[in-house]
């Protein structure tokens, strides 16, 4: 499908008009570092197929729309705050597509779900002697042992596991 006929539809499906779903997917491309005429690979029926950079984009949105409580416009909001500092960390727009999503239905939408993200990758990305105590005391950190950048969804893995396994004290 070409991504004309993808943006139609994407545009068709959320409701909105095709400027502003063409605006969505192009800005938050650009932020991510994905060139617009460019491609990706990506896992499709359990085969590495490549895919037009729009193309994918678009179904990670429409994706994201369908099964979260949020909608094409409130996901293109929250990438506009948070897809320049995912896209530095190298995070997939699937990753946070995921965690946008769930984050909308926690309640969290649009601008608050961006910033809140951003904030987050931010945060740990230059901690503050406060934020790195806070990491080393949940055992979560960017890195992997060898140095590599971690994925988003190992480092919200590791946030689960690092909350879930902390110790509040106990007042004696």
């Amino acid at each position: 499908m070409s991504f004309t006929r993808k943006f139609n539809s994407l545009a068709a499906a959320s409701g909105a008009d095709l400027a502003t779903t063409s605006d969505i997917v192009t800005d938050a491309m650009t932020a991510f570092g994905m060139a617009a005429d460019g491609t990706s690979k990506v896992i499709k029926d359990g085969l590495e197929v490549e895919v037009s950079n729009t193309a994918r984009f678009a179904d990670v949105l429409a994706a994201a729309s369908n099964n979260a409580n949020t909608n094409v416009e409130m996901m293109g909001e929250s990438f506009k705050y948070v897809a320049p500092a995912a896209g530095a960390l190298g995070y997939s727009v699937e990753d946070v597509a995921t965690a946008l999503g769930l984050m909308a239905n926690s309640g969290i939408k649009a601008s608050n779900a961006g910033t809140a993200l951003r904030t987050l990758f931010t945060n740990m990305a230059n901690p503050s002697d406060t934020m790195a105590n806070a990491m080393e005391n949940l055992g979560v950190s960017l890195e992997d042992d060898e140095g590599n950048m971690k994925s988003l969804a190992q480092v919200m893995q590791d946030l689960r596991d690092g909350f879930g396994s902390l110790k509040i004290p106990q007042e004696e």
